[in-house]
């Protein structure tokens, strides 16, 4: 039994929808999309079951959803919220395993090997588990085990909604021979085609094959195929979180525009986003790209790398606004999308000392500080700085039989 590892994948049920339900009673029962207005062009984040039953799903045009499903009540969404239910949950999760692993908001990974004697059997630790995440936030989660990782997931996959899945330790090759290759983590629609074309249909179909022919067709990548359709993985459930690479955030107009004054107050409000994001992670960054989408659907990007690392707003809006008007002089045409994104990040402490000198950048820093506070308790809605001071607040773009219901705080866009 000291060989028997006990390895759980909890998934938060229709998350961000599933959170919009708790925070809003009236919601509850109803079919929910996050993500738009109707008459956005954006994408749908997430949707409930009581939408998914209409075929409604994540990456959706909200326009195509709203056909599916022209009852349902649209969300713009409100990442703080799903920021603060997700560290509740991970909270929870932590006094059930020593190694508690978040690869996204609504996604863990526990590793409770050697805590029976605490918690019982594995079963009986996911039902408690299940019922102190339901008690405290209102959410259902959905938890799958096995003895690794990759079977976990499946696992819980297989289980939703609202459910548990264990895989018995040794069955896992068994468990796995007659579900589609879609199935194993990291198969994607690229992958899938190509083993489509070999008839290779079924996870077993993969196992059949031997090491040396998945490593000639997919190199390194093979290697790990092959092991993980046999049911087999060793990697460990990682308490370290991996620093991001960047920061970005993006926006789709409701209606191509070329008005500069709205241009440029989106882009301050994308800035503030990300700039904030940057400072909630401790770091700053030093690159800053700006993507611009034009009505014909062409995209282009332009960076710039500044002289040392920040995380201010005013910062980064001063060399995105340049870059975007670079972008609008050569080419003369309406906007469709544009974006902004922080990279060649680092540690907070690593920039340069006159940040922290007294007199400006010190006021600008605590003015700063002061802000995220207010908007971490009142969503990002309640100050409005700069030129995003020109953009509508997301209650008055609401329907007015909709304001009471929808509370400041800026969304997924």
């Amino acid at each position: 039994m000291e060989n028997v590892r006990d390895i759980f994948h909890v998934d938060v049920d229709a998350f961000f929808a599933s959170v919009e339900q708790v925070l809003h009673p009236e919601l509850r029962g109803k079919p929910v999309i996050v993500g738009g207005n109707p008459e956005d062009r954006s994408v749908v984040a997430a949707a409930s079951y009581e939408a998914r039953r209409y075929g409604v799903h994540s990456a959706m045009p909200i326009t195509q959803a709203r056909r599916l499903c022209p009852q349902a009540v649209f969300v713009r969404g409100h990442f703080a919220d799903y920021i603060e239910y997700s560290r509740r949950i991970e909270e929870i999760l932590n006094r059930y395993a020593p190694r508690v692993e978040a690869t996204s908001l609504d996604d863990f990974y526990m590793d409770l090997t050697g805590c029976r004697p605490l918690h019982g059997a594995p079963i009986e630790a996911a039902e408690k588990l299940k019922r102190e995440v339901k008690e405290r936030t209102g959410l259902n989660v959905t938890v799958g085990i096995a003895g690794n990782s990759t079977v976990a997931k499946i696992a819980s996959e297989l289980g939703k909604p609202n459910g548990i899945l264990e895989v018995w330790r040794g069955s896992e090759e068994a468990f796995l021979r007659n579900l589609p290759v879609e199935r194993l983590p990291g198969v994607g629609p690229s992958t899938a085609e190509t083993l489509h074309k070999y008839n290779i249909q079924t996870i077993g179909d993969i196992a059949r094959l031997t090491p040396e022919m998945l490593r000639q067709q997919f190199g390194v990548w093979g290697t790990s195929l092959s092991e993980h359709a046999r049911g087999r993985d060793d990697s460990e459930v990682s308490i370290e979180r991996a620093a991001p690479k960047s920061i970005g955030r993006e926006t789709t107009f409701r209606a191509d525009t070329a008005d500069r004054a709205e241009l440029r107050a989106t882009l301050y409000d994308l800035t503030e986003h990300v700039a904030r994001s940057l400072r909630e992670e401790r770091l700053a960054a030093r690159r800053v790209t700006v993507k611009v989408r034009y009505a014909d659907f062409s995209t282009v990007t332009s960076a710039r790398t500044l002289a040392e690392p920040t995380d201010r707003d005013d910062d980064f809006f001063e060399a995105a606004a340049g870059k975007l008007e670079e972008l609008l002089q050569k080419r003369r045409m309406q906007v469709r999308l544009i974006g902004v994104t922080l990279s060649a990040l680092g540690p907070a402490g690593e920039r340069q000392g006159k940040l922290f000198d007294e007199g400006k950048p010190q006021r600008r820093r605590r003015f700063y500080e002061g802000l995220d506070k207010l908007r971490e308790k009142f969503g990002h809605d309640i100050a409005r700085v700069g030129p995003s001071l020109r953009l509508p607040r997301e209650d008055q773009a609401e329907e007015p039989k909709k304001k009471e219901k929808k509370d400041v705080r800026e969304g997924i866009r």
